[in-house]
């Protein structure tokens, strides 16, 4: 697990909420505290689509963020920041494959839960944390260390 403090908060944000830095994720989760306070669960309720529409879309247990941020982004914007935020962002499962294979990763997809970005802003700035779920404990952290590699180098460099 690493911690990185995003110093150009403003690009960070503009990438964020209106570009496409996390459209390979999912929301698992999110509290977003303006004049009031709002939570999201992440998880796709089935009972809000009818068959053919579940069939259809059911790829992931949780919504994608590129559905979701413009909707998140419509609550966010206008002339007064958020008191604070915080997204937990889950790598599409599908794409665990493409991780490990680029760091020639010897770990089951199925061994993985997810792999995450917590992002927390609140008025004294901004910090993203990576992390990793396994379904099981394991000694070996090489599939942590590489996580917390990707996350800075791929998502995160050009915001420090």
């Amino acid at each position: 697990m690493v911690m990185i403090e995003i110093e150009n908060i403003k690009k960070f944000m503009a990438g964020f909420l209106g570009g496409n830095l996390f459209d390979d994720f999912l929301m698992s989760e999110g509290k977003l505290s303006m004049n009031i306070s709002y939570e999201f669960d992440g998880k796709i309720l089935k009972e809000f689509y009818d068959t053919e529409e579940w069939k259809e879309m059911k790829q992931y247990p949780y919504v994608t963020w590129e559905e979701e941020k413009e909707k998140i982004f419509s609550l966010v914007k206008g002339k007064k920041k958020p008191l604070s935020f915080q997204f937990v962002m889950m790598l599409k499962p599908d794409l665990s494959p493409e991780f490990l294979a680029k760091y020639n990763l010897a770990v089951r997809e199925d061994e993985i839960t997810g792999l995450f970005i917590n992002i927390l802003y609140d008025r004294q700035g901004l910090k993203c944390t990576s992390g990793v779920s396994r379904k099981t404990f394991v000694l070996d952290k090489t599939l942590e260390e590489a996580w917390d590699r990707e996350v800075k180098e791929r998502f995160l460099t050009k915001y420090l």
